[in-house]
């Protein structure tokens, strides 16, 4: 659904969304040992990068404004409303929901514009990474400021806030 291709794809897969004033998503990301950025990254202890654990918030957020888009664009062809990840899956193999989501994806670019993180703990190979982020606000000039954290398990190993700039091309 991005516009991400390998190696920087940094979301594995959406596990909740949720639609509205105090909508959210919720993504996973699977840190593997044969991870291309870890190879080079301090060879001999080979944690995650905070600056790819930024990127991890970057594309989450992201999806989380597509999404939204997504519900945005459906609710005023259609009329109905769909409030979390189980609506949207219930109409994402419909041939009009792809057509939204096609033309959509044509039509917005978005980029991670700043960040302002604290890191508290590391996540290793092996380990499973879940980030949620929320839109905290939108500014006139295309700028989108979302809450973000990232756990693995019950550690909180990053949060903060990342601004994306989002625009139609």
């Amino acid at each position: 659904m991005g516009g991400w291709r390998q190696p920087l794809v940094m979301v594995d897969s959406i596990v909740d969304y949720k639609y509205g004033d105090n909508g959210f998503i919720k993504v996973i990301k699977h840190v593997t040992f044969n991870e291309p950025y870890l190879q080079g990254h301090f060879p001999d202890d080979p944690i995650m990068p905070g600056v790819i654990i930024a990127e991890i918030f970057g594309q989450a957020s992201e999806y989380l404004s597509f999404l939204t888009d997504i519900c945005d664009i459906w609710e005023q062809k259609t009329g109905a409303a769909l409030r979390n990840l189980r609506d949207i899956e219930s109409q994402a193999r419909g041939e009009e929901m792809l057509e939204i989501i096609k033309a959509r994806r044509l039509k917005v670019r978005g980029v991670l514009a700043a960040q302002n993180l604290k890191f508290k703990d590391i996540a290793w190979p092996g380990d499973t990474i879940e980030v949620m982020s929320k839109l905290a606000f939108s500014d006139s000039q295309g700028f989108k400021h979302y809450a973000v954290s990232a756990h693995v398990g019950k550690r909180i190993i990053s949060q903060g806030t990342v601004i994306n700039f989002r625009e139609d091309k």
